[in-house]
């Protein structure tokens, strides 16, 4: 009897048997989840630290931006506008007012009514997580070339005696700094008030405080 052929004219061919599957043994896989472990005991701390800092950032930023185009925006409109920065028990929330008798905002004017309440109460915090108007409870050194530490650190707006940010038509800002922090880190918003510039600081521990923008 002639041997079967295949369908190519040739001989069938058998398949060599198959060896023994190769996987990963328990110490294999115990090893690499070591080491995974290993990696994220690195990575997880280094990350939370960074969406930290930059949410400190941020909230800064836009702060700055704020103050920024309030400025412009008394300017334009010809109008005083303020910004003024309520306490209540840890948190601080801010209301934006429009001067409505011409001199300027003032405390007693907004309690009145005479200055009229535009947008608010805001707070960071809402918008930032773990970010809120304020100074850690550690001693933070003041902004060089100031010497010593932060005086009053349960009062993060440092706008003279009273907590109101005023822009005015002629372009001028009341001088001052606001103060965020994370808990450890801390932004400062630093107004200079004739000229309305504003600058950025930031410090940390392992660094001191650092210039921005």
């Amino acid at each position: 009897m002639l041997p079967a052929r295949g369908a190519q004219g040739g001989r069938f061919h058998t398949a060599p048997p198959p060896g023994p599957a190769r996987g990963f043994s328990l110490v294999e896989a115990l090893i690499g989840l070591a080491i995974l472990g290993i990696l994220l005991a690195f990575t997880v701390p280094l990350l939370a630290e960074t969406v930290a800092r930059e949410r400190l950032l941020a909230a800064s930023l836009e702060s700055a931006v704020q103050f920024r185009g309030l400025r412009q925006r008394a300017v334009s409109e010809g109008c005083s506008l303020g910004l003024r920065f309520v306490a209540s028990g840890s948190s601080w929330s801010y209301t934006l007012y429009r001067d409505g008798n011409s001199n300027g905002i003032r405390t007693a004017d907004i309690l009145s009514g005479r200055d009229r309440r535009v947008e608010g109460p805001d707070d960071p915090a809402t918008r930032f997580e773990g970010i809120r108007i304020g100074l850690p409870e550690a001693p933070i050194p003041q902004i060089p070339p100031g010497a010593g530490v932060i005086p009053a650190p349960g009062d993060p707006v440092k706008f003279g005696n009273t907590d109101l940010v005023s822009f005015s038509p002629s372009g001028s800002v009341s001088g001052g700094t606001l103060y965020l922090t994370d808990g450890t880190r801390v932004a400062a918003v630093v107004v200079y008030g004739p000229t309305g510039r504003i600058r950025l600081h930031h410090y940390d521990s392992r660094n001191g405080w650092r210039g921005g923008i």
